[in-house]
This record gives C-alpha cells, structure tokens and sequence, in this order.
C-alpha cells in the first residue's frame, strides 16, 4: 500500500501556519466564485462549436460518434441552451431526447451496463436538476446513486478491479474512476440538495480518504519526484487523469465543506502534474493513458478529452481560490484545444463493417436506427480527438473525432462563462 497523506498531520501544520492570521474580527462568508473570473477570449470558439453541435450524429437520445462522455455534456449542455436566450430548436429536442436515455441507462445493472456511460448519465440528470429545478427524477437518481456506492463502498470505495471489468477501468485507472464517482456523489450534494445531500457528501469525503490511503504517495516523474496520485496503487508512473480528476474533487469538497486542506491538496495536485506540460502558449499536457496504443513515438501526445477535464478542473480550482493564475492556465489550455480543429467525415469515423451489403461508392456506411445503413457522407469541421509527435489527428489513428468530447469542450466554455458573469 501506497503511505498516503496524512490528513491530521497535514492539518496540524495548516493549523501553525494560520495561527498568525486568526482574529477576533467576524468573517464573511465564503461566496464561489471567490472572484469573478476575466471575461473569456473564446466567445467566438463557443459560437462555432454551438453551430458544429447541430452537426453531430444523434439518434434516439443518443450520440453516435461518441465514446462515452455525451450522455453528461450533451445533455447538460442542450438543457441550459434550450433554456437561454439563443436556444435553437434541436436544444429542446436534444435534451429531451438525451434525457429519457439517460434515464433508461441509469436504470440498468450496474454489473452488465457501460460502467462509463451509467456514472455520466447520472452526472447528466445533476445537472439537468440543477439547471432546470425539476426534481421529478430524484428517485430514480438516488436508487442509482445508492446502488453504485453500495458497489464501490463494497470494494473499500476504490475500484481496483481487473481491467477486463471494465473498458474505463482498463483506460482511465481505478485512481481516476474511482473520483468520479466521488464527483457524482459531491456534486449531487452541491447541485441537487435536499435530504440526502449530507448523505452524499459524508460518502465522498470517505472516498476521497480512501483513494488517498491508496494511490497517493511518491512519483518518480522523470526530472525531479512528486508527491501525487497513482494510475493505481501498482502503477509508478505520473499519470494527467487520476490526478486532475483529484484535484476536480478536493475542489468541490473545499466549497462543500471549507475545510482548507482539501483546497491545499488542489493546489499542490496541480503542482505536481507540471511535469507533463508540454507548452505554455498555447498550453497543452501530455495524456499518458493511451499514447501506447496510439503509436505515439514521443512524449508530444494529448487527448481533447484529457485538456478538456483539465481545464475544467482549473476552473474549479480557481472558482475556490480567486488566483488569476489558475483561470489564465484554463484559458491558455483551451487556446490548445482549439488549435486542435480540423475537418472530419462519417466515413472516418463508423465501421464499414457494419453495412451488409457493403455500401458502393460515393455511399457510405453511418449507424441508423441501430444498425448500418448506406446513404452520403457528411463532413464538417470540429475539434480533433488528440494531437500526436507534432501533428494533428487522422482517420487512419485509432481514434479520429469524439462527439461527447466537442461537447464537453462547449460546457467548460459555458462553465468558464459563468464564472466570469458571478458577483463575489
């Protein structure tokens, strides 16, 4: 076992460190943002993804380039678009749509459904309840929450499993999936509220303790050691995603709670994860993960999946801190995410395969309906699935273009937006 933190001799050392501070005077309380962020740069980004969305290949609640983050930020998104000033008429039709398969996949077993999909179409009805006030699908929400802690809370509320149980745990670690789940629980308690919101927060804050027991401790990071969290507890290497989702939940349990060591863990997180930067302007970080399978034959490979989590999670630890430095980093990370577009095709990105006849040419082979059907190719611009040794991303990569991923890159610019629209 990884020699974990220790949280009470951390806090004692916080404690002799604001002694000097303290003082009769009353305090205000604590509003987030802590300050209000500059105005974004990216507007016009914001606009041409907003166009692109319309785009994407949707059947039946379901987007069909997708690789498991859409059923969060396709319907988060077109929920607070459809209610804004400049909805479009898909927003409404989307959000719908998304929102009764997210029901339907929540509803499913946890042991035979896409563990992935399931923790982010719950994500999606937090947020839709957030955004919207309608509380009607609370039930539902909660006997899945409740059966998907009961399963973590039954592995010592860290997911170190197989990799075979799972597609996310094999890509992604237990590390990082474990945090996921310990941001549906937070976030349920900062979004949704109610009754069982201290529930939900006291279950966070033992996964955040366990996960830490577990996977955080020394990393050799190549120029200098760093004290960060593990792939998983076998795995040495420093790693971009158990960490920022991390620092995403030690963020959201700092507004939660106040206590100030989760806001020191943040930021020391993100003081250990500067060895993967690659550059500052525009910044970009290197996505370890799945740069084997990729082929990448140097350390120049970032996913848009992996900067956009990041960025969000800077957002976040700038929204509890008010440091410029954090929301200036998010800006510079989506001014990398945005030298990332390029232009893609159906054809790119669904099997041939899976027409039977094969199509004939200029046809092409796309999903309908559940199954393949041939008819034209569209193509339209968007933000590519990672750049690799100095280049772009092509249809010949294992991977080419995410749908749920140029969404989830709309929701950072609108949570970005909102930060800088808040009052202190």
């Amino acid at each position: 076992m990884i020699s974990g933190l220790s949280r009470a001799t951390a806090a004692f050392g916080l404690a002799v460190l604001l002694a000097g501070a303290c003082s009769s005077e009353p305090t205000a309380p604590e509003r987030f943002p802590v300050a209000p962020a500059p105005p974004s740069p990216h507007a016009a980004l914001t606009a041409t993804l907003r166009d692109e969305a319309a785009g994407l290949g949707f059947f039946e609640g379901d987007w069909l380039e997708d690789y498991g983050d859409a059923p969060f930020y396709g319907l988060a998104h077109h929920t607070r678009a459809a209610a804004g000033p400049s909805a479009r008429p898909e927003d409404a039709a989307r959000r719908d749509a998304s929102l009764a398969r997210a029901r339907r996949v929540i509803a499913g077993s946890l042991l035979d459904g896409d563990l992935q999909e399931m923790v982010m179409s719950g994500l999606g009805l937090v947020e839709h309840v957030a955004a919207t006030g309608d509380r009607a699908d609370l039930p539902l929400l909660d006997d899945f929450v409740d059966r998907l802690d009961r399963l973590a809370g039954s592995f010592g509320y860290y997911l170190d499993l197989s990799p075979d149980t799972s597609w996310a745990l094999r890509t992604y670690g237990p590390t990082a999936i474990s945090a996921l789940i310990g941001l549906l629980n937070a976030e349920y308690a900062l979004s949704v509220g109610g009754p069982r919101a201290a529930e939900r927060l006291e279950w966070a804050k033992e996964l955040e303790r366990r996960t830490t027991e577990r996977a955080f401790g020394d990393i050799d990071a190549g120029v200098k050691s760093v004290r960060a969290y593990r792939f998983s507890p076998s795995r040495g290497e420093l790693f971009l995603y158990p960490n920022i989702a991390m620092l995403a939940l030690e963020a959201r349990l700092y507004r939660l709670t106040k206590d100030e060591l989760y806001r020191v863990t943040a930021r020391s997180v993100f003081s250990s994860i500067q060895p993967l930067k690659l550059s500052d302007a525009p910044a970009r970080y290197r996505s370890p993960y799945s740069a084997a399978e990729m082929g990448a034959k140097t350390n120049d490979y970032a996913t848009l999946s992996s900067q956009n989590y990041l960025a969000l999670a800077l957002l976040l630890l700038f929204e509890i801190t008010g440091e410029a430095r954090f929301v200036a980093e998010a800006d510079r990370v989506i001014d990398g995410i945005a030298a990332m577009r390029g232009r893609w095709c159906v054809s790119h990105v669904h099997d041939a395969k899976a027409c039977t006849p094969a199509c004939l040419a200029p046809s092409v082979c796309a999903p309908s309906g559940g199954k393949g059907v041939c008819g034209d190719d569209r193509c339209q611009e968007g933000i590519l699935h990672h750049v690799i040794d100095g280049r772009l991303a092509l249809p010949t990569d294992a991977s080419f273009f995410c749908a749920g991923c140029n969404l989830q890159t709309l929701w950072v610019l609108g949570y970005r937006d909102r930060l800088s629209a808040a009052a202190p």
